[in-house]
């Protein structure tokens, strides 16, 4: 990952604003930015020099292992700090974190139950009343607390200085740096590879718009990226967006992740989505096979596809096409995806490996199929369901040669500075 992107943590960055607020000092840790070298001797230095009584990892699929063993080395080096864990792995598969080198689990949707733990220094009987958190009781097992609702905001602001402090490493390869904001919580769509749409207790929801709208204009950044997992599935809200961008004279860029269907349904709107600073959306065009999104249950078609990819080159949008590429691909299937990617001329595309991360519903569904499921395979470059139309080496070679195929004309075109001009008729 930070080798193509190097991004804003911020979820840590809501904590961090969490814990400005009830003055309790605080700072991000983020081995994002940092040299991979020595990693542990920096982290355990920082702690002592810091004086820090609490650490807290932010687990993401890929880190359970390193987050784990760092904290069982945190635990026999420095007995006296209280390890806490948190983050999107961990509000799905919180049980798998009942280990005896960790006192806390976070999971709960947002952060008012988190504040009243720290606001009480992690009082007993808070801490039994609070909602999606976990401790040890005096006999040391493992208390588990109901998830509190899901939410539709939080209470508080991100603390965007690490961000500041870190901007100069901060970038997308060929795009540039980029802040990272939020409007909305999960996602209304089931595709079967993806757990966020399990995210917030399985319930989408909207922040306000004005409060989304105060957010961008604090931000000391021109260019802003939308995490939501699809900015467009209210056409009318989007619609308002454009409008509160224009009233208050906001001129700043954005990039949004949008399904194909969803392209297509507003695509009436994206010229006015361009002039309100849109320039780049992120389309989970997953597979040009209809047998293949079917099994992802993605209910779009590959028309649905090209017409996303056409509609946003003629409303001059780049179009990122995101593939996932199944585990029953033939030797054809790579040789069409290559074919489907010039014919529809689309430069700027990212690929993935089919996994099916623990806590989605591909997870129950191939969980007995599974081979070398690491946490630190789970990054969408590695095999963790064995191919079935040729050997692991050359689906591996197959799949790598997707990204010298495509990459070579984006990097030229990145050379060229006309990596943005989607009106050019060559794939070059």
């Amino acid at each position: 990952m930070s080798i193509v992107a190097k991004l804003e943590p911020l979820g840590l960055e809501y904590v961090s604003g969490m814990l400005k607020s009830i003055d309790i000092p605080c700072d991000i840790h983020d081995e994002f930015h940092m040299p991979r070298f020595f990693r542990y001797k920096r982290l355990i230095d920082r702690i002592i020099k810091g004086g820090y009584s609490h650490i807290g990892f932010h687990v993401n699929a890929n880190t359970v292992d390193y987050c784990i063993d760092t904290a069982a080395r945190l635990r026999q080096d420095l007995p006296h700090v209280k390890i806490l864990v948190g983050g999107p792995e961990v509000e799905h598969n919180y049980k798998d974190f009942c280990n005896d080198c960790i006192d806390y689990i976070f999971y709960e949707n947002g952060l008012v139950s988190v504040e009243r733990v720290f606001k009480s220094g992690f009082d007993t009987k808070v801490l039994e009343e609070a909602t999606g958190i976990g401790f040890k009781d005096v006999h040391g097992k493992w208390i588990l607390n109901e998830k509190g609702p899901p939410i539709c905001q939080y209470h508080v602001k991100p603390d965007r200085s690490h961000f500041y402090k870190t901007i100069k490493s901060n970038f997308i390869i060929g795009k540039g740096s980029f802040a990272i904001a939020k409007a909305s919580f999960s996602c209304p769509y089931r595709c079967s590879f993806c757990y966020c749409t399990k995210m917030n207790s399985g319930l989408y929801t909207e922040m306000d718009l004005d409060l989304v709208i105060e957010d961008i204009k604090s931000i000391n950044h021109q260019r802003i990226w939308f995490v939501d997992d699809d900015f467009l599935v209210n056409k009318e809200r989007v619609l308002q967006f454009c409008k509160k961008i224009r009233e208050q004279g906001i001129k700043k860029q954005f990039m949004i992740y949008g399904r194909a269907d969803n392209v297509v349904k507003c695509k009436d709107i994206l010229s006015i989505l361009y002039d309100a600073g849109v320039r780049d959306v992120l389309v989970g065009l997953e597979a040009i096979n209809d047998n293949f999104l079917q099994d992802y249950n993605k209910e779009t078609t590959k028309k649905v596809n090209e017409d996303a990819i056409r509609v946003l080159r003629d409303n001059k949008i780049v179009c990122n096409g995101l593939f996932v590429v199944s585990h029953n691909s033939t030797r054809q299937d790579f040789k069409d995806l290559i074919t489907f990617i010039k014919n529809n001329r689309l430069l700027w595309v990212v690929f993935g490996i089919f996994t099916p991360y623990k806590g989605s519903d591909a997870y129950d569904e191939y969980n007995q199929r599974l081979v070398k499921f690491r946490s630190k395979r789970l990054d969408g470059i590695h095999i963790t369901i064995k191919p079935q139309h040729m050997t692991s080496l050359m689906f591996l070679v197959r799949f790598y040669m997707l990204y010298v195929k495509t990459y070579s004309k984006l990097y030229l075109r990145i050379f060229r500075k006309n990596a943005y001009v989607t009106q050019n008729n060559k794939w070059w």
